[in-house]
């Protein structure tokens, strides 16, 4: 079986930082990449890449809607981490950007948060045009109920000195990531989640 970029990166990024981690075979039914052991515990990895060049003009103006590139990543790895997620699993997808060679156009931060829990959204009083808070709105992919069987999605990324991963963790999970034995190599962002009443 041919390894794509991303497997490629992840599978050196485990071995740099001395990770316990295997490729899980592909079979009949739907399975995530890999699993790697966080302490006692294993957890599923699925590799997506982001190939789309919808927005993107490297030699000109790009234009993008925030998320979209995390979202279809998102709904394409379900079946994968909902088949680990039902087996006591905790599970990541990782996303890598093969489009932009520096990796942001579709994967900055706010891509991730936007397409995990909604577009940024204000109310605005129509009379006194008063603002209230910032919550998520529509275009969650993770919510109370939906897709629960991500614990995290997160960035694999190139770098000077090999690959980096940062995971967002789902605030809905119904497995979370173990806190306690996550590798200090992997950043974990924990995101309050403030959705419309």
């Amino acid at each position: 079986m041919n390894k794509t970029e991303s497997e490629d990166l992840f599978e050196t990024f485990c071995r740099e930082h001395e990770l316990d981690w295997r490729r899980i075979p592909e079979g009949a039914c739907k399975t995530p990449d890999y699993s790697v052991n966080f302490g006692s515990v294993a957890v599923a990895v699925e590799i997506k890449q982001i190939e789309s060049l919808r927005g993107f003009n490297p030699s000109g103006v790009s234009s993008r809607t925030v998320g979209w590139h995390v979202r279809q990543q998102i709904s394409e790895a379900r079946a994968q981490l909902q088949a680990a997620a039902r087996k006591g699993m905790p599970t990541i997808l990782l996303i890598y950007n093969t489009v932009d060679p520096f990796q942001l156009f579709g994967t900055e931060p706010h891509d991730f948060l936007h397409a995990m829990y909604g577009e940024l959204t204000l109310h605005i009083d129509a009379t006194s045009l008063e603002a209230g808070e910032p919550f998520h709105g529509r275009n969650a992919k993770l919510r109370k109920g939906v897709n629960t069987s991500f614990s995290g999605v997160g960035h694999l990324q190139k770098t000077k000195g090999g690959a980096a991963v940062t995971v967002y963790k789902n605030a809905f999970a119904s497995r979370p990531l173990p806190d306690a034995t996550v590798p200090s190599c992997i950043q974990v962002i924990n995101v309050q989640v403030e959705h419309a009443a």
